[in-house]
């Protein structure tokens, strides 16, 4: 008889395991994380992570959005210490949020290069440049390895723009942009070059600040990328 009850404990305790996972597999759960700045960047209307969430929160399968991973001037080092100590946020752990969310937007790092290639002066040859965008390019590395231990191939790297459109860095962001597009490809995550959405068109940026039409041209970007590789699956 004990034997009996037990049995019909351990199948009842399958069934809830078996019903949690296959919900929270099925559902929709979108996290920004890196750098505030770009995910609060606008002048007057929504920026481009507000309408996707806009867009997300309309299905039936949404099912959370966390942003509290998201903080000024966060260096990429930064969030690898923050992933390593698995920093707790609001009662919230980095670590668990990177298990649940299966579309994670990760621009971190952007605010480095712009600091760095606007503060250059006569005392900074190209190959110090150079080197130290070697340099960022082992943080991002490392990082990216950090988030695949929780997190596989569900993230979309936005890689780095020139926030006052500098004509003459063009050749430092396609050499970072082109090391971090590597760095996606071989480890399977999806790739975005923001810098070629917004620095390529004059109406996108304004006074340092993504415009309205700018921060559109990133919502239909990115939302179409999210709805080609992730909602088809759920629809």
């Amino acid at each position: 008889m004990k034997m009996k009850i037990l049995l019909i404990l351990i199948f009842f305790i399958i069934v809830l395991i078996y019903s949690y996972t296959h919900m929270n597999k099925n559902e929709i759960n979108y996290t920004i994380m890196g750098d505030k700045e770009i995910f609060s960047n606008n002048i007057i209307s929504k920026n481009f992570s507000d309408l996707i969430y806009d867009e997300l929160n309309k299905r039936k399968d949404f099912g959370f959005y966390s942003e509290e991973f998201i903080k000024e001037d966060i260096r990429i080092v930064d969030l690898i210490n923050d992933i390593e100590n698995n920093i707790n946020i609001n009662n919230i752990y980095i670590q668990n949020i990177l298990k649940k969310t299966n579309i994670l937007l990760l621009n971190v790092g952007n605010n480095e290069v712009n600091y760095k290639l606007l503060n250059i002066n006569d005392e900074i040859d190209e190959k110090s440049l150079y080197n130290y965008l070697d340099e960022v390019e082992k943080d991002f590395d490392k990082l990216i390895k950090n988030i695949k231990k929780y997190n596989d191939n569900k993230v979309m790297v936005l890689g780095y723009y020139s926030v006052h459109n500098n004509i003459n860095n063009k050749k430092y962001f396609k050499y970072i942009n082109d090391k971090i597009k590597e760095i996606c490809k071989i480890n399977k995550l999806d790739f975005i070059n923001i810098y070629d959405i917004l620095n390529e068109n004059s109406e996108y940026l304004s006074n340092n600040y993504i415009t309205n039409k700018g921060n559109l041209a990133l919502f239909n970007e990115i939302y179409s990328k999210i709805n080609e590789l992730h909602l088809h699956k759920n629809n």
